[in-house]
C-alpha cells in the first residue's frame, strides 16, 4: 500500500473499529455484536419453548437429555460500514517544511481505517468533499477492496475553496446507508457552522468519529518579522508583520480548538487533533479507545 506502511500495520494491530451503540443493522455476518437475537454461529443461551417460537429452533437434543422443549438463541452480529470523509479542501494541501500535507496526512489516516475495517470482516467505503462532495467507493469488504481504496486515495488532490458546514452536509447526503462515520479534517471554517453540520450527521444515527489534521505551524504561528501570507482557496495575498499578528493569530486559534473539544465532547462525539509530523497511529488508538 502507498498509504499505508508495514510498520504502521503492525502499530495499529490490537485496535477495534467498533460502535458504542447497536446500530440495528442487518446484512452479512461481521463481527459486531447487537442488542437483537438473531442466527449466527455464536450460541447466546437457552430458553424454555413459547408458544409463537419456531420449530427449528427447538434443541432436540436437550429434549431428549430433559424432556421439555427449549429454545437456542444465537447472538445477532452484523457487518457494519464504515464510510471514511475526507476533506480535500485548498488548506488541506498545506505542507510545513520537511513535513507531509495535511491532505497526506489524512490519506494515511483514511488508510488505516480502511485497513482495520477490512481486517475485522466489516466494509468501507469513501466519500471525499471539497466545494462539491462525491461518493468516490461504495462500502465493500474483502482483501481485494484495499487495493481498491488505496488507489482512491492517490487520486485525491487538495483544491477549491470550500464553505466546511456546506461541504460536511453535502458529504453526507453521499452515505447510502447507516453506519460508522470517521471525518477526517482540519476543521479550518466557520467554527459553529461545522459543529451543526457534524452534530446533524449524528442525529441521523451515524456513529460519527472526528479526526482533526493540523500543521504545526497552524498550531503555533512560528512566523517573525514581515510575511506575505497566501490563501490556499483563493483570496489576494495578505502582508503583515508577523511579530504583531501572533498574538492575536494565537488566541483565536485557542479559542476555534478549545471550542471544538468542548462542543464535541459535551455532544458525545469521540474527536482527537493529529498533527503532521507525529504519531498518528497512537492517537488513532486514542480516538478508537474513548
Amino acid at each position: 500500500m502507498r498509504w499505508l506502511d508495514p510498520a504502521s500495520q503492525a502499530r495499529l494491530k490490537g485496535l477495534v473499529l467498533s460502535p458504542r451503540r447497536a446500530l440495528g443493522l442487518s446484512g452479512a455476518p461481521g463481527k459486531h455484536r447487537t442488542l437483537a437475537r438473531g442466527r449466527s454461529r455464536d450460541f447466546a443461551q437457552h430458553r424454555p419453548y413459547a408458544v409463537g417460537d419456531e420449530a427449528r429452533s427447538i434443541d432436540w437434543k436437550a429434549y431428549a437429555r430433559l424432556d421439555r422443549f427449549y429454545v437456542r438463541e444465537f447472538s445477532a452480529e452484523d457487518r457494519i460500514p464504515v464510510f471514511v470523509l475526507l476533506d480535500c479542501s485548498g488548506s488541506m494541501g498545506y505542507a510545513g517544511s520537511g513535513r507531509a500535507s495535511k491532505l497526506d496526512l489524512g490519506r494515511t489516516v483514511a488508510a488505516g481505517i480502511a485497513w482495520l475495517a477490512l481486517a475485522q470482516g466489516d466494509e468501507v467505503g469513501l466519500v471525499t468533499f471539497a466545494a462539491a462532495a462525491k461518493l468516490v467507493l461504495d462500502p465493500r469488504a474483502g482483501a481485494a477492496h484495499l487495493g481498491a481504496f488505496d488507489e482512491a486515495l492517490s487520486a485525491v488532490v487538495a483544491a477549491e475553496e470550500t464553505d466546511l458546514a456546506s461541504a460536511i452536509e453535502a458529504a453526507a447526503t453521499q452515505l447510502p446507508r447507516r453506519g460508522l462515520v470517521v471525518l477526517v479534517s482540519d476543521l479550518m471554517g466557520d467554527t459553529a457552522g461545522a459543529l451543526k453540520a457534524v452534530r446533524a450527521l449524528a442525529a441521523k444515527r451515524h456513529e460519527v468519529l472526528i479526526v482533526r489534521t493540523l500543521d504545526p505551524d497552524e498550531c503555533h504561528f512560528p512566523y517573525e518579522g514581515p510575511c506575505l501570507m497566501e490563501g490556499l482557496e483563493g483570496g489576494p495575498p495578505l502582508f503583515i508583520d508577523a511579530r504583531e499578528a501572533a498574538p492575536a493569530y494565537r488566541a483565536a486559534f485557542t479559542r476555534q480548538a478549545e471550542t471544538y473539544a468542548g462542543s464535541l465532547r459535551r455532544a458525545g462525539l469521540p474527536y482527537v487533533v493529529m498533527e503532521t509530523g507525529g504519531r498518528w497511529e497512537a492517537a488513532l488508538g486514542r480516538l478508537l479507545s474513548r
